[in-house]
């Protein structure tokens, strides 16, 4: 399908031009001499690409960009300016308000074509890059939700439908045992659901000003006891409680105590997710810089440079290989709730040879 350029330019005759040599491009081309009848056609056709003369009478271009800039159906439209001013604070003005491009008065057919040439190509580029990531999203949002709620629900309902229809020839230890297995169930899906919840509260006080200067002024004292109440609940989850080792000094920071045992819990699980049992986890802490420095070293699988990239919500990587569970969401609530408290993140892991994880966060 051929892209949709408009050409907003008072002058007759440099429009005409314009558009000849783009409709013999193939493209399909909108026209209008001045910026109100311009942004009418952009709102009403959704240009992929706007050219706009700056200097025009009534309404310049500046005011044009500007305008469309403002209106949501438009405000992502590529624009370029066509000028014959062609000063630094001209461009500078231009690219500021949120211009993509110039191409400047007089030109040649072939600076016009090549000009709107690479715009679309960006255009294209960007669209199949998005379109990619949105598949790789939904595949990693779908696969690892659907089969990480299906098996609950099914375990739900089918052992509760056996008590509802059973429970008359079932003997008493028989029918604890099911409804253990339906709580077991119950409280797996309830962990799905908390850490979905998670994510979403995170994402929504990224945007929201008023909640985040709100808990910016909580903190954590006594982190030394909080880190190991939380690593060895989430240990003992696992039976991997000898395999924890801890280090810590105490201190107090800058971070809501809830969010704070978030945070470690979320690293602590994922240590023990991707590292083989009787292998050493290591929970190193210190003060440095006026800054608390923990770190959260595994023996496990490890990350290629590439996986460790591309580490984002509902990712998982060899989750056919090493059979894991989870929805993905580990280390990237981790990273969000250390960039809302200004906090850093790093990982060192090399494929096969383990990982290290280090956070610095504010202390008080």
């Amino acid at each position: 399908m051929s892209e949709k350029i408009l050409v907003i330019e008072d002058n007759h005759q440099v429009r005409e031009n314009i558009i000849e040599i783009l409709e013999s491009e193939k493209y399909i081309m909108f026209q209008a001499e001045n910026g109100e009848i311009g942004i009418e056609i952009a709102r009403k056709n959704q240009p992929d690409l706007i050219l706009c003369d700056i200097m025009m009478p009534e309404m310049d271009g500046y005011q044009v960009l500007a305008e469309l800039r403002r209106n949501i159906l438009t405000t992502n439209i590529p624009f370029i300016f066509l000028t014959a001013k062609d000063t630094r604070d001209d461009m500078r003005k231009g690219m500021q308000m949120g211009a993509d491009d110039y191409i400047s008065k007089p030109f040649t057919i072939e600076e016009l074509i090549q000009a709107v040439q690479i715009r679309l190509n960006r255009i294209r580029e960007f669209k199949r890059k998005s379109e990619q990531k949105l598949n790789e999203l939904t595949l990693n949002l779908g696969a690892p939700i659907a089969k990480e709620i299906s098996e609950p629900l099914r375990a739900i309902i089918g052992f509760s439908s056996m008590i509802l229809t059973e429970n008359s020839q079932m003997p008493k230890n028989e029918i604890v045992e099911f409804v253990s297995l339906v709580y077991d169930a119950g409280m797996r899906l309830n962990r799905i659901v908390l850490k979905t919840l998670l994510f979403y509260r995170l994402e929504s006080l990224s945007v929201q000003n008023g909640d985040l200067l709100e808990i910016h002024e909580m903190s954590t004292s006594n982190v030394k006891k909080v880190t190991e109440d939380v690593c060895k609940e989430i240990a003992a989850n696992y039976n991997r409680l000898d395999d924890i080792k801890l280090s810590l000094e105490d201190t107090s920071i800058k971070i809501p105590e809830q969010f704070y045992r978030d945070l470690i819990k979320e690293m602590i699980e994922n240590a023990i997710l991707y590292s083989p049992k009787n292998s050493m986890i290591k929970v190193v802490s210190g003060i440095e810089n006026n800054k608390m420095c923990i770190s959260i070293i595994d023996e496990g699988i490890g990350m290629s440079d590439e996986q460790v990239a591309e580490i984002g919500a509902y990712m998982q990587f060899n989750k056919d290989l090493y059979n894991q569970s989870g929805i993905g969401l580990g280390i990237t609530i981790a990273k969000r709730i250390i960039k809302l408290f200004d906090g850093t993140f790093s990982i060192n892991s090399k494929h096969g040879m383990g990982t290290n994880v280090k956070i610095t966060l504010n202390v008080i």
